[in-house]
């Protein structure tokens, strides 16, 4: 009980965050984006299919399109205040707020996209980007870093994510030395408390992420997604 409640807590203060921001997002702006001290004007607006857009910068055009929901408006962010150059994020808060950005920046002549991310983004003002995600019961993190020839935004690749959720043993099961799930290192006991460490999804289908698991006996192994599911409770899911 006190879990889900802290769930519905976090869930809360997630929308709270994204109303508070939504004030932000604007339609029009006038900004020096390439650092030439002559600022640009900025505009963005909604065109053909609902969720089809325009930004126009300085008489310049370049048009995108979200995957399900119209967008909102964009923001200017300094993705690296080292650099002369802002840019801009146009934004959606797609079916159930799960945002959504592309990010442009502009040289002068012409419109550029820097990336596309979905998702939380926590925009650092070095060059660094974390872009926080909620996968089922845990919160993922990625890491973008701006490549400074191509001005992309480049994700950062990890061994495996980070989970650091505990739960109950509903049903007995094993856990593995190796990913392929063939050497038992431990059978998890009924009741028992087990800690989920990390979850390699990269590449993978989410019906085979696996878990790196703690067991109360302080061995570790892997399992699959499927006994995850089957055989744990109290895991926070979201609806």
């Amino acid at each position: 009980m006190v879990k889900q409640f802290r769930m519905i807590l976090f869930g809360f203060l997630i929308f709270l965050n994204f109303s508070l921001k939504a004030a932000d997002f604007i339609f029009q702006s006038s900004t020096d984006l390439n650092g030439d001290k002559v600022p640009e004007e900025v505009s963005l607006r909604n065109i053909g299919e609902i969720t089809e857009f325009c930004l126009e910068i300085s008489g310049k055009k370049i048009q995108g399109k979200f995957d399900e929901e119209p967008s909102d408006g964009f923001i200017i962010i300094d993705i690296d205040k080292y650099d002369k150059y802002k840019e801009i994020a146009v934004h959606t808060p797609g079916p159930s707020s799960d945002d959504e950005y592309f990010i442009y920046w502009y040289d002068g002549e012409a419109i550029h996209k820097t990336a596309h991310i979905s998702r939380w983004p926590e925009f650092l003002g070095n060059g660094i980007v974390y872009v926080n995600g909620w996968v089922d019961f845990w919160q993922c993190r990625d890491k973008y870093v701006l490549n400074n020839s191509t001005r992309e935004l480049e994700r950062v690749p990890q061994f495996a994510y980070y989970v650091g959720v505990k739960a109950t043993v509903k049903n007995s099961f094993p856990i593995f030395k190796d990913k392929e799930l063939k050497e038992k290192v431990a059978l998890l006991s009924k009741n028992s408390e087990i800690e989920i460490l990390l979850c390699d999804m990269d590449y993978r289908e989410w019906s085979d992420y696996i878990y790196l698991i703690k067991a109360k006996s302080k061995l570790i192994g892997w399992a699959s997604n499927q006994d995850i599911y089957n055989n744990l409770e109290g895991l926070p899911l979201a609806d």
